[in-house]
């Protein structure tokens, strides 16, 4: 007899992870990454990743999506996949398959966290059952949060804050928003605090700087060039960055009345992390310079998520899968 499990997923613009989960014991492993680019649609790496354990049943699917969710269609904004709900439930054989924002995902996921799953920027203690703001860095930028209601449950909110419009708070950003503005109709914060923003950002503060170089950076070599201090640009890009991220998690804090902390995530954050290029110092004082409300601000604990599977987990957990639980690799 073929063992029932469910299928949890997180799809980004780049990548699409899928895992399979035991509904019982909450456990999440069977972990696969799919380029999203080489498929047409999410029904098709469904049914890849399906065919690939044929000794499993799968009824039920959970998926969290780098998009606002309205309605049964979807079309991605940061990806060619456009698809039907409810027909890629049908074809892929599915009794049931639930689709929410990503970051609504990991605002569900955060109860749930064990302390190796996160990572203390600051030292100030978290006051239980406030709201918490969640961002993220990815190939686009998103923002969710979880707040309490009377009744004491956590109830996730999802938002596209990534797209609000970016605010300079300095010189260097002015100048970097007026690069910027040439190129877009509207600069949102996304605009730099994504994959495609740090390149953007790092072609304007090349600008900036009076750089002429026609060399074309990926966002890996720039992280690259900063790290081994051969590239003051990158330098300068990587701190510009730190900051313009400070002032997004501010806003977020102040928006949603974080005083239960701020929680950031994505690829490129953890990258920026990892290569050791993450100025906790600017992010801080950025995050905290919102003249009045700023030391309200300074009594809000901030954190960096530290593993790639919260939204596998939030996914799990809005099945109503209990005891959501997966082991680091």
């Amino acid at each position: 007899m073929k063992d029932t499990r469910v299928i949890v997923g997180d799809v980004g613009g780049t990548n699409c992870r899928l895992a399979s989960c035991d509904p019982l014991s909450g456990r999440i492993e069977d972990f696969q990454i799919f380029a999203v680019r080489d498929f047409k649609s999410l029904g098709e790496v469904i049914q890849v990743f399906k065919e690939s354990h044929s000794s499993v049943t799968f009824n039920r699917a959970s998926i969290a999506i780098a998009n606002p969710i309205v309605g049964d269609m979807i079309k991605m904004t940061n990806a060619h996949w456009a698809f039907s709900i409810e027909q890629t439930r049908k074809s892929c054989g599915l009794g049931e398959l639930l689709m929410l924002n990503d970051w609504q995902a990991v605002a569900m996921a955060l109860p749930h966290l064990t302390e190796a799953q996160l990572r203390k920027v600051n030292q100030i203690l978290e006051t239980p059952g406030g709201n918490k703001a969640l961002l993220g860095v990815g190939t686009g930028l998103g923002a969710a949060s979880l707040v309490r209601t009377q009744d004491s449950s956590w109830v996730p909110v999802a938002g596209e804050g990534g797209h609000v419009s970016f605010c300079p708070a300095n010189k260097d950003e002015i100048e970097i928003f007026g690069i910027l503005r040439r190129h877009h109709e509207h600069v949102s914060f996304e605009k730099i605090l994504s994959g495609p923003g740090l390149k953007a950002l790092y072609e304007a503060t090349r600008e900036l700087s009076g750089v002429i170089s026609v060399e074309d950076l990926a966002p890996s070599e720039i992280l690259a060039g900063a790290a081994k201090a051969s590239d003051p640009v990158c330098q300068r890009t990587l701190k510009i960055f730190c900051g313009v991220l400070g002032s997004f998690a501010g806003n977020l804090c102040l928006t949603v009345g974080a005083i239960g902390g701020v929680y950031v995530g994505g690829g490129v954050i953890e990258k920026i992390d990892e290569a050791g290029l993450f100025d906790r110092d600017i992010f801080l004082s950025r995050l905290i310079h919102k003249g009045r409300l700023s030391e309200w601000l300074g009594n809000i604990p901030a954190f960096l998520l530290s593993t790639p599977y919260a939204g596998l987990m939030g996914a799990a957990v809005a099945l109503g899968v209990p005891n959501v639980s997966v082991i680091e690799t």
